[in-house]
């Protein structure tokens, strides 16, 4: 009986992931840029459940008055690209450079153009997204995105930087779209594993930004493991037997959505357990029924649960020590139901509204 639950467990898994996926790339090649390369000469208030109170949904607050404004201000929205980088490391004392866009024109510019357009003190609230995330749905993720956060506090300062990397599936198909792995669902570890990779370059984008810039990150999915990966950079860990040489310190505020690492992961003793010596808070979206973390056990023996299904247990809690008080979590379930992708959270201004205090640096 056990081993014909799991068969249908893995046929299921294929399916959905079969369903998911769309545009195919060898595993480890190069991704082109999302656009063309510069030439030469051109170098209100919310309650949120806290760790050890009754596990219940937490009050949303109702949603802000909509901006009345345009959303393509290329003060307060960029997108920033990893997407041309290797997803190895052959040299790591030479990092990829970062692709920086102004939106919604899609004009490219430099990292000083860009570095010297945030305005001292406001916040640079970065978001990274998961996996199966083509390059040509970017665009517009970046601008619901932004106008999702915006909605929340229109009337306050906030930069915006949609940060994007090579995430598409299928990856175990090869040039000529031939399967050369019997389990598609193979790809869910190696985006897992490219993910914790490119964490190095999101703390690279952190050292470009001012240190009188706070930071606020926001990852979804396999984004929870790019955040939770650089987060752990910054703090002194190593990934992959990578490190930071240099680290410009920020004030730093972290929001995980649906994040697809194991529950225990963030204790001090574990893959990423100098994330919470890096951020002064985090904030957890849970979601009880999320479907596609349903499936996350499943993808090695004796897994355990995700964060953003599960949520930290008791013995977390009690595992963090004082470093618990930097944790809260936010039952979304209500809101996102079995959703897990990333629309699902940024067409609810209810969620925006509830991490508006993290994002905007509220005291």
């Amino acid at each position: 009986m056990i081993r014909n639950f799991i068969a249908i467990a893995l046929t299921v898994v294929v399916l959905l992931v079969l369903a998911t996926i769309s545009i195919p790339i060898a595993a480890g090649q190069d991704v082109g840029p999302l656009f063309p390369p510069l030439p030469a000469s051109q170098a209100p208030s919310v309650t949120i459940t806290a760790p050890g109170e009754p596990r219940v949904a937490a009050p949303i607050a109702i949603p802000a008055p909509a901006m009345q404004q345009t959303y393509c201000d290329p003060e307060d929205h960029w997108l920033v690209s990893i997407r041309h980088c290797r997803q190895e490391c052959r040299n790591c004392g030479q990092c990829c450079p970062l692709d920086f866009f102004k939106d919604c024109c899609r004009q490219r510019v430099s990292q000083n153009e860009f570095t010297s357009s945030l305005q001292p003190g406001v916040p640079v609230c970065i978001v990274v997204h998961g996996s199966y995330v083509t390059a040509e749905s970017v665009q517009e993720e970046c601008q619901r995105t932004f106008r999702w956060l915006r909605q929340a506090a229109p009337h306050r300062p906030l930069h915006v930087v949609f940060f994007t990397w090579p995430s598409e599936g299928p990856l175990t198909f090869d040039r000529n779209n031939a399967l050369t792995s019997p389990l598609p669902g193979l790809d869910v570890a190696i985006l897992g594993r490219r993910a914790e990779f490119n964490g190095i370059r999101l703390a690279q984008l952190m050292n470009a930004i001012p240190s009188q810039n706070p930071i606020c990150l926001i990852g979804h999915s396999h984004g929870a493991r790019i955040v939770s990966s650089a987060l752990h950079l910054v703090g002194g860990g190593t990934v992959q037997n990578l490190a930071l040489r240099q680290v410009v310190p920020h004030r730093i505020r972290t929001v995980l959505a649906a994040a697809a690492i194991d529950h225990d992961w963030l204790l001090p003793t574990e893959r990423y357990g100098r994330v919470l010596c890096t951020t002064e808070c985090l904030v957890n979206l849970r979601s009880r029924k999320d479907w596609a973390l349903w499936f996350y056990p499943l993808r090695k023996p004796f897994s355990p649960a995700s964060l953003g299904r599960k949520g930290f247990s008791d013995r977390d809690i009690r595992r963090l020590g004082e470093h618990a008080a930097q944790i809260s979590e936010l039952d979304v379930t209500d809101y996102v139901g079995v959703g897990h992708i990333w629309p699902n959270y940024y067409e609810r201004d209810e969620i925006a509204n509830a991490i508006a205090p993290v994002v905007y640096f509220d005291e």
